[in-house]
């Protein structure tokens, strides 16, 4: 670590003062904190990975290039994501996008508003009276259309990632972290694929696995995960689903069906819930459709967020050798399920996994990942966790229970 890369409070980065030093958190990805420039109070996200090498940094030239070029994309990304999102988005709104993104030295920074959190779980959700609920899953939906109607797939939904937010009239939310978003078809490569597993979609499972091309993975992956959120909000839980398989996505592709517990929301949302989390992407309702549902019980319209679809920010992934050599091409439902044949797959992704908590309807073995991390952008900055595994292997746990879920599939396929 350079001297430019060590900051601590009353130093200023950009333009920012830093309010309180920074803290590794979640999967040792990244440290959080806060700043304040021009009277507002900022969050501040410092990426521990990828370094830019400098040009005295350690290393051959040609190692240096490459490291170059990683970070040359992972810029494009990042810009690319906050220029498509910049004309849709404003300070004070509910979809929380990059203010700034910048390098400082070896590390890279970006800026968001800070959001007060109301400090609200899943099950306090749910316990909640159904027009209040019907509020928050309005605005989830509201702010995923944005990103929607820009061909964006978030791809790390999850209710660490919608905050919920107090105001004078009641509650709203605020979606947050788009750095694993992506143009529609345009996924990063199985490897690189991070987020948590517990809202990991059918097709996104087998994308990682090898047995599904880039193109299949749509907003309507997007659709499974909020479908997971929105049965937590109304019943505060996860779909009941067999424990063996540990997580819904898994259940799914075994041909097991999620049906909502109990809840006090109408017939009618239930069934829309239902049908974002059938197996079949093509099946499931747009965010448009959710969007319109919701409003239809209070008989309001959805507002118009259409917007040009930006340029893809990263270039077609191949699937692996192992897509074209064994696996099916149908869609995976009860009769028939794609999956991969041959040796069972080790996933590569960097998913890691919510043990405990309101995460799955599934008891959830307590070694299988890290912790997930609190909400960033909440008043008080998250402490770091505690596993020594987590910083020096990300999602590894979490990645290998995936994958021996996967392993098991494919041997009963094979019976």
């Amino acid at each position: 670590m350079t001297r430019s890369d060590v900051f601590r409070a009353g130093d200023v980065l950009n333009g920012y003062r830093m309010l309180e030093d920074f803290r590794v958190v979640g999967a040792g990805l990244s440290e959080w904190s806060f700043a304040e420039r021009g009277g507002r109070i900022f969050f501040i996200k410092r990426f521990l990975s990828p370094t830019y090498p400098e040009a005295d940094a350690p290393g051959s030239e040609r190692i240096k290039a490459k490291k170059r070029a990683r970070c040359a994309a992972f810029e494009a990304h990042h810009r690319g994501v906050q220029a498509a999102m910049a004309p849709l988005t404003t300070y004070g709104g509910n979809l929380i996008a990059t203010l700034d993104f910048f390098r400082i030295g070896a590390k890279y920074y970006k800026v968001t508003e800070k959001v007060d959190v109301a400090g609200l779980q899943t099950r306090d959700v749910a316990s909640l009276d159904f027009p209040t609920q019907l509020v928050l899953l309005k605005t989830v939906a509201h702010s995923l259309k944005i990103l929607h109607d820009l061909r964006i797939v978030h791809s790390d939904l999850k209710p660490s990632n919608v905050l919920i937010k107090r105001t004078e009239l009641g509650y709203t939310t605020k979606l947050i972290d788009f750095d694993s978003s992506y143009i529609v078809g345009s996924p990063p490569p199985p490897e690189e694929i991070v987020g948590t597993m517990n809202y990991y979609s059918p097709e996104l499972v087998r994308y990682i696995q090898g047995s599904a091309a880039p193109g299949e993975l749509t907003e309507a992956s997007d659709i499974f995960a909020l479908g997971l959120i929105y049965a937590e909000y109304l019943t505060g839980a996860m779909p009941p689903f067999d424990p063996a398989h540990h997580e819904p996505a898994i259940a799914v592709l075994h041909g097991q069906p999620l049906k909502l517990g109990p809840s006090r929301a109408p017939t009618s949302v239930i069934d829309l819930v239902e049908r974002m989390l059938v197996p079949d992407p093509a099946a499931r309702p747009s965010v448009a459709q959710v969007h319109s549902t919701l409003m239809s019980r209070r008989g309001g319209a959805a507002p118009s967020t259409t917007a040009r679809a930006p340029i893809p920010m990263r270039p077609p992934v191949v699937p692996r050798d192992s897509a074209t050599t064994g696996a099916t091409t149908s869609s995976p439902t009860s009769g028939t399920r794609r999956v991969s044949s041959g040796t069972p797959s080790v996933l590569r992704g960097k998913g890691v996994r919510i043990g405990g908590g309101t995460a799955t309807g599934a008891p959830v073995p307590t070694a299988s990942a890290p912790s997930a991390p609190s909400a960033p952008h909440a008043s008080t900055p998250p402490h770091p966790t505690t596993s020594d595994h987590t910083s020096e292997r990300p999602g590894g746990r979490g990645r290998a229970l995936l994958g021996r879920l996967l392993g098991k599939f494919d041997e009963r396929r094979k019976r």
